[in-house]
């Protein structure tokens, strides 16, 4: 009876001893899920901190970058007013001198027409001194009334075409101009979708590198 007392002595004693282990183990267990839990968290809230500063930092970039392409769209548009000011101020410029020069022109004419009407009055007056002479006067004025005519048709037409290659090679130089401030904001946009494109795969690139190192 003894030996059966301390035989169930000492097996009580065991199965306290293996009932005790579990709960050691499982404590163990819990204070160990709880450290790595918070190292997780923390590990976590640092990352968070850094992508919020990446993120930051990158938004600012990108802000400074929209706001330096802004300025420069602006100015561009500024110069291309300026220049349509310019071109309109010298289209104008132009066609006041055209003006002037064929009010001066028809002034002249008008001139060589009166002078020839008093010239032609004149010799008319004087048919009665001579009629031969008056023949020889009024056909050599006549000759002259036609050179001078031809020499003023010419002028006239070689001043027509020289405003018309003048307007011609403005309007050339204003359409080539455009064509070069559109090709370079197109090439300002394709720049800046570029950049874009670059800042939006090194943000993946990066976000792919903080999950495959939180996921290691």
């Amino acid at each position: 009876e003894q030996e059966k007392q301390n035989k169930r002595i000492q097996e009580s004693t065991r199965f306290s001893l293996l009932q005790e282990s579990p709960q050691r183990i499982e404590k163990s267990v819990e204070a160990e899920v709880k450290r790595r839990a918070e190292s997780d968290k923390q590990l976590q809230s640092h990352f968070e901190g850094e992508i919020k500063t990446l993120q930051e930092r990158q938004l600012q970039q990108f802000t400074d970058l929209q706001l330096a392409l802004k300025s420069a769209v602006e100015s561009l548009n500024q110069r291309i007013t300026d220049l349509h000011a310019l071109v309109r101020d010298e289209r104008e410029s132009r066609r006041s001198d055209i003006e002037h020069l064929a009010t001066s022109l028809v002034g002249k004419v008008n001139e060589c027409v009166a002078a020839i009407d008093e010239e032609r009055n004149g010799r008319v007056q004087e048919q009665t001194v001579s009629m031969k002479r008056v023949g020889e006067d009024l056909m050599l004025l006549s000759q002259r009334v036609d050179m001078e005519k031809n020499t003023r048709e010419s002028e006239v037409f070689a001043l027509r075409a020289e405003v018309h290659d003048a307007i011609g090679n403005r309007n050339l130089a204003d359409d080539q101009f455009k064509g070069a401030v559109l090709d370079e904001v197109a090439g300002l946009k394709a720049a800046l979708a570029l950049e874009r494109e670059e800042r939006i795969a090194e943000d993946d690139e990066i976000v792919q590198a903080v999950n495959d190192y939180t996921k290691a």
